[in-house]
């Protein structure tokens, strides 16, 4: 019984931590022989593959490294997998699947990666095939995955976002003029992320964030003007949170901002509404604007929450377990209390996780105050605790993959 795990997708700052859960649970269960892919589903079209060395990979503490190492160690890719299952490339896959007698397939990441996952188990059962079970394992700084109360990921960027805007607040309050600094966050079509960033304002004495704009909510662009003008009553300067996804009702500001597609997929890479916002404001206001891009800093940075590291990790390790009898399955986080914050795992198809968005309720966005509140319960527990980087000569010093593999 030999295992294979792959990363794929936009990376997260625990994904590695998932990836040492699959690992353990593969040494814990004694399975003979634990691959990796390098860079996701290409990596096993082009035969490159890694093999851990269990050894190495307990005298180097790679468990503990792997949690504190940000973005995916074994690479990613984006690559979609055809939908024509008599496709060669389904024949080729499974032969090398065959070939290094592999039992688990373990694929970790987001709404994509599980139409990868998807599309594997349908060419099982269309060709009736045996000797493999191959199910994913969540992952998504997004938190739009569905049939789960978050994912793993998420929490850390919340984290990362909400000290930042902290320490951004810091810097525009220097000045006693008015001005207005634009924050964009990511999240193309939900608004999480730029929600978490209103945790800045708990216990404070005064807004941190001062407004908000989701992907979910279009607002007129004139109705942003009016609510800068009604912010500087009580602030004078100001901090607009802004999802990367968010545009306004007539699409005044879409032009360069939804400018190219992604490969594989064909997301749009969003970027520059935050530039669009502030020089909008300026030309209209004629104020002091910023722009504040946060961009891949969000997914790929130190500041990890124990709590997110620790549920990364138990969702991989059920993810290798629930292969063992079972394919086509998700692990996923079922919240049971906000305090004291407690979950529990299940799991779900794949089907019903691939290719869909989990977006902030409507319930949640029609009033201002309850939305604030169920915010503040619902990401305070997942940004509790920290994993601590190692420190070396004043850098930051990340585990490598040569370091525990053959």
């Amino acid at each position: 019984m030999n295992c294979l795990i792959g990363q794929s997708g936009g990376p997260s700052s625990v994904i590695n931590a998932s990836l040492a859960g699959v690992i353990q649970a593969s040494i814990d269960n004694d399975l003979d022989t634990i691959y990796v892919l390098r860079h996701g589903i290409e990596g096993l079209l082009s035969d490159n593959i890694a093999e851990i060395d269990k050894e190495k990979y307990k005298s180097s503490l790679a468990n503990d490294r792997l949690k504190s190492r940000p973005s995916s160690i074994l690479g990613s890719c984006r690559y979609k997998l055809p939908n024509d299952l008599d496709s060669p490339i389904y024949e080729d896959i499974f032969n090398k699947l065959k070939e290094l007698n592999i039992s688990s397939f373990i694929y970790i990441g987001g709404n994509d990666s599980m139409d990868t996952v998807k599309k594997l188990n349908q060419y099982i059962e269309y060709k009736n095939i045996d000797f493999i079970n191959i199910n994913g394992c969540p992952k998504t700084i997004d938190n739009d995955l569905m049939l789960m109360d978050h994912s793993p990921g998420f929490g850390s960027a919340a984290k990362y976002i909400a000290n930042t805007i902290l320490d951004i607040r810091t810097d525009v309050d220097i000045y006693d003029v008015n001005t207005v600094t634009f924050v964009e966050i990511m999240g193309r079509n939900a608004g999480w992320l730029a929600a978490s960033a209103l945790i800045t304002n708990l216990h404070q004495d005064r807004d941190v964030v001062n407004l908000l704009y989701l992907s979910e909510k279009s607002v007129h662009k004139d109705q942003i003007i009016e609510d800068i003008k009604l912010a500087f009553k009580n602030e004078k300067n100001l901090i607009v949170v802004v999802s990367e996804g968010f545009m306004d009702t007539e699409n005044f500001f879409k032009e360069e901002v939804f400018r190219s597609y992604d490969l594989g997929f064909n997301h749009p890479i969003i970027s520059g509404i935050s530039r669009k916002l502030a020089d909008f404001v300026y030309k209209e206001l004629d104020i002091k604007t910023k722009a504040v891009e946060l961009s891949i800093t969000q997914r790929t940075n130190y500041m990890i929450s124990k709590t997110d590291s620790d549920e990364a990790f138990k969702l991989g390790y059920k993810a290798l377990e629930l292969s063992i009898d079972n394919t086509n399955l998700v692990p996923t986080l079922i919240r049971k209390n906000d305090s004291p914050y407690t979950v529990e795992y299940s799991h779900a198809y794949s089907f019903d996780i691939a290719n869909k968005e989990n977006l902030i309720p409507e319930e949640w966005l029609s009033n201002e105050n309850t939305f604030k509140e169920n915010i503040y319960k619902y990401i305070l527990p997942l940004i509790q605790g920290e994993i601590n980087p190692i420190i070396k000569n004043g850098l930051h010093s990340y585990i490598k993959l040569n370091e525990f593999t053959k």
